[in-house]
């Protein structure tokens, strides 16, 4: 603990006080008649300086700000209230007149299987600051994810979202839109990868758990729909340095139009240093990203975005083989990455009655990879083009009319000693969806779709039905129902050894409890999945389990898998009882059994947990200006194959704990805002172990655990500006 207690020593020498003339602010939240508002929350933009109104709609408090700043105020129920004022020593008397919304409190709102993170809806939930400011989330956003809402689980040793008892392939990841080929960098054996996105690249998400839009496919499980930042709102520089990056970056805005450009130099050798590492790096990991964007606002009703991220890495690392007495076996990295992005919208009359958006992408990823003797070369890309035009007949009724097209090319090669193997696939994708939500009475909303898919490698068209119904039981309470059926094609590396595999099915049935009430929120979800189709593998070898995850498809196959899952989701969070305190909880069981892949006999999979459960909390100090976060994670055992018992996946891992801290420090230099933050994962060190390999005889076995016991991040986010202003609110709303 010494190092970590000389971390946290240098933290708050970083942090010490100063001083500044200060104003106060004293008013009154009111409505359109005048009457008090109780609990509106009123804070400076882009500060930690703010209050919460009183019973009668009062507020008071000071700040060392100085000049041109926005003052707003957030309620319930009432549309936001932005408004600019100049700030001088002294007392500052304001009266801030909310509207109310039509459609927000009064009326009932689609939301089964649904957490949003956008500006759209009340039932916000999650946004790019609260994914930077969770510790034990890394600022990763799948990972935070996984922390804030319930249904999906992290394990670990593998790379993506396990959502509701689904692998991470049945989960897809969009931006405004467009699927992301490659979301997640490329992983070293049962070494979790990160995704390859920035939160602040995006001003909301929303993450599907079930029952999704018919506007989304191929995916059996789960969505998670990012959308990207709109138009700058100033011109600046942002420098981030911690122990594992170096970046800077510069946005230039004109009138209607701005440009961004990041560079961002990753080497995780500082970081290593500073704990031990479980793995022996041959080359520890380090990468170069470049990303550029492009905002055009020509209009107020309409909107032009274009995004290129380039991304290059190497890694390589000496991991255990159990089928060689556990003796080390090297494994190497390089990766190149492309993804370019492009999104238009714009409103097609006056009214803005009838909508257009429109988005392209093409993403390329070569891995080269080198396993001991073998080498092996993936090259994927992809082509889309998609498309939707929304009409609106006003109280909230709307339909939607969509089209999408796909293009994606598979390479493989495989060298073993001398001999190469080359393998290629093309898949041509199309879908028509439509969609439609109506309002029957304010208390009673449906949304009912159907979205019909072609692919070359299923060889099929599908037709796949999806609903959601709304019912408000109270001004602050509602259930929801969802429902429908999912498609998706299979792996694609099945289909270099059968190509006559059709597409893998899903049926999903979701009913949910909702209550928003004094910015409290408590949501209860039960579900059930039913699983057809799915890929089966027959062993050339009868009886036969390969448990590398790694592994190629080994013998026949056909869709004769299936499986089912069910279980319920709580989540809780207040940010009312403590003040300036935000308490997220959030807990999922699943059942989940499967026969798939090479699985022997129906089976819970190796990926499910049945208990998940996570306790986030989240301080802000006014003064000195600080965010203090704590996370406690808990998954129970999850099963794995050890070949020396007769009962197939009967073993369970032990239960995984995680107790992580984060803080940060927000101060200035020449009034340019300065960001100092620490973070420690697993802070008590806990020695938890992921998984277990076996040799194929059964008698040598290995411990997965995590590449650190315990990782601490300290680093420094500097903002350089004309208007001086934070690009993100770090006050809690």
């Amino acid at each position: 603990m010494k190092t970590l207690t000389n971390l946290l020593v240098l933290f708050f020498i970083l942090i010490t006080a100063y001083s500044f003339g200060q104003t106060t602010l004293k008013g009154k939240v009111v409505d359109e008649k005048g009457i008090g508002l109780p609990g509106a929350n009123v804070s400076l933009k882009g500060s930690y300086d703010g209050a919460t109104a009183d019973v009668e709609g009062n507020f008071q408090f000071k700040t060392t700000e100085k000049g041109e700043q926005i003052i707003q105020s957030s309620f319930i129920g009432y549309e936001a209230y932005n408004q600019t004022i100049i700030l001088k020593n002294g007392l500052m008397e304001l009266t801030l007149k909310m509207r109310e919304t039509a459609n927000e409190l009064n009326t009932v709102t689609v939301t089964a299987g649904t957490f949003e993170a956008s500006d759209e809806k009340k039932t916000t939930l999650i946004k790019p600051i609260d994914i930077v400011t969770t510790a034990g989330g890394g600022a990763d956003i799948t990972q935070t994810m996984t922390l804030l809402t319930p249904g999906s689980q992290r394990n670990g040793e593998s790379t993506g979202m396990f959502v509701r008892g689904g692998s991470a392939q049945e989960s897809k990841i969009l931006i405004d839109g467009i699927t992301v080929q490659n979301a997640y960098n490329t992983a070293s054996p049962d070494v979790a990868a990160r995704s390859r996105f920035s939160p602040f690249q995006f001003k909301g998400s929303a993450f599907s758990t079930g029952g999704y839009s018919a506007q989304y496919g191929q995916a059996l499980s789960a969505v998670l729909q990012m959308n990207t930042t709109d138009l700058a709102t100033e011109s600046g520089y942002v420098i981030n340095a911690n122990l594992a990056q170096l970046s800077a970056g510069y946005t230039q805005l004109t009138d209607n139009h701005s440009i961004n450009g990041t560079v961002a130099y990753s080497n995780l050798t500082p970081l290593f240093s500073v704990y031990p590492q479980n793995i022996e790096w041959k080359k520890i990991p380090e990468q170069l990203n470049i990303s550029t964007s492009y905002r055009l606002k020509p209009s107020s009703g309409e909107n032009l975005k274009f995004d290129a991220i380039y991304g290059k890495s190497a890694s390589g690392m000496l991991f255990k083989n159990p089928d060689n007495n556990n003796a080390l076996t090297e494994f190497g990295i390089k990766n190149d990455n492309l993804l370019l992005t492009s999104s238009y919208q714009k409103a097609l009359d006056k009214d803005a009655n009838w909508v257009l958006k429109s988005g392209a992408s093409y993403s390329y990823n070569f891995d080269n990879l080198n396993a001991g003797t073998s080498t092996f070369g993936k090259t994927e890309q992809r082509s889309q083009l998609r498309a939707t035009l929304t009409h609106s007949f006003g109280e909230n009724n709307n339909i939607l009319f969509g089209t999408e097209g796909h293009s994606a090319q598979y390479e493989l090669s495989v060298q073993q000693n001398e001999e190469k193997n080359n393998n290629r696939l093309t898949d041509n994708f199309g879908a028509l969806f439509s969609e439609s939500e109506f309002y029957i009475t304010r208390k009673l909303a449906g949304r009912i779709g159907v979205r019909g898919e072609y692919s070359s490698l299923a060889s099929g068209f599908n037709l796949a039905p999806r609903f959601s119904l709304a019912y408000k039981t109270g001004q602050y309470s509602q259930v929801s129902m969802a429902g429908g059926k999912f498609y998706q094609t299979p792996d694609y590396r099945y289909y270099f050894y059968n190509k006559n595999l059709q597409y893998e099915q899903a049926a999903h049935a979701v009913l949910n409890y909702q209550i928003i009430k004094n910015k409290r929120t408590f949501r209860v979800e039960g579900y059930y999945k039913k699983y057809e189709n799915l890929v089966r593998e027959y062993p050339s070898t009868a009886g036969y389990f390969d448990a590398n995850p790694q592994r190629f498809p080994n013998g026949k196959t056909d869709n004769a898998g299936y499986g089912f899952a069910q279980g319920v989701d709580v989540f809780f969070r207040d940010s009312k009882t403590v003040k300036n305190g935000d308490l997220w909880v959030n807990y999922s069981y699943c059942d989940s059994k499967r026969l798939f892949a090479n699985y022997l006999t129906e089976a819970q999979p190796t990926f499910v947990s049945n208990h998940n459960l996570n306790v986030v909390y989240k301080h802000f100090i006014a003064k000195p200006m600080m965010t203090i976060s704590g996370t406690y994670s808990y998954t129970s055992g999850r099963p794995y194959y050890n070949p020396n018992v007769k009962e197939f996946l009967s073993e369970r891992t032990p239960d995984v704990h995680n107790t992580s801290v984060w803080l940060n420090y927000l101060t200035n230099i020449k009034g340019n805002f300065m960001v100092i933050y620490l973070s420690v994962d697993n802070i008590l060190g806990t020695k938890n172990v992921y998984n277990y390999r076996y040799s194929t005889d059964g008698k040598t076995r290995t411990e997965i655990t995590p590449a650190a016991y315990r990782t601490i991040m300290i680093g420094t986010y500097i903002t350089i500006s004309k208007k001086k202003v934070l690009p993100e609110d770090m006050r809690k709303n």
